[in-house]
């Protein structure tokens, strides 16, 4: 019988394939940074690892691992004529017309959890509405105890706010919650929050030798992780 009590599920890359979901968001962002100018489009792509030839991110990038705040703050620092504030209003704007795409069915997987008295939460450094609005979006919002994002007061990951925010709302200890990501940041919270387990998904850019330092286990995808939890019981 697990000793887990709650599960902190990262969205981006975990809930949502990455690539899937964010590629199209990073292009309709970054045009809109430099409407007329290609060369700092592209530029501004480089810094948070995004390659405008494969519109793919690289392992370990900004893109894939900060807060939105924080690539709001690099991307500003070099921009021409936007400060942090107007790009991260143009960066939420992209989002309105940004479809992310489960990595899997994702009613029959949080059933499954409720059923057996599972605290479930999402923790992002995405904007906290962004994720209330993409649950809503797949009909799985009613399945979440806790979401929180960058901008919640917890801080962002990979500091352990989040975690430590989930386990004082329901009521639980770090040793009973398993933190899902794809990300070495949403591992390095679950380390630092002290968490009984962490789990390492492979629907983000990293691959297995990226994160598995970190990871107490390496699944492919979510949907696998019952199996890890409760066997075939």
């Amino acid at each position: 019988m697990t000793s887990i009590k709650g599960i902190l599920f990262d969205k981006d890359g975990t809930i949502f394939g990455f690539s899937d979901t964010w590629a199209d968001w990073s292009v309709s962002f970054l045009t809109a940074l430099a409407p007329d100018d290609v060369g700092l489009r592209r530029s501004l792509g480089d810094m948070v690892g995004f390659d405008w030839d494969t519109q793919d991110f690289k392992v370990g990038s900004l893109a894939v691992n900060s807060a939105v705040d924080e690539q709001c703050e690099l991307l500003a620092s070099v921009h021409p004529k936007l400060d942090a504030k107007q790009i991260e209003e143009i960066a939420f704007h992209a989002l309105q017309d940004t479809t992310a795409k489960p990595v899997c069915d994702l009613d029959a997987l949080f059933t499954g959890f409720q059923s057996r008295g599972m605290a479930l939460g999402i923790a992002t450094n995405d904007f906290e509405d962004s994720a209330h609005n993409q649950m809503r979006d797949v009909s799985a919002h009613q399945y979440f105890d806790f979401i929180c994002g960058f901008n919640s007061g917890y801080g962002s990951k990979p500091a352990a706010g989040m975690i430590h925010g989930f386990c004082e709302k329901m009521q639980i200890a770090p040793h009973e919650v398993a933190m899902v990501g794809d990300s070495t940041h949403d591992l390095e919270a679950g380390r630092a929050a002290g968490v009984g387990m962490n789990v390492g998904v492979l629907t983000g850019p990293a691959q297995h030798h990226d994160i598995a330092h970190l990871a107490d286990v390496i699944l492919p995808d979510i949907s696998h992780l019952p199996s890890h939890l409760f066997g075939n019981s």
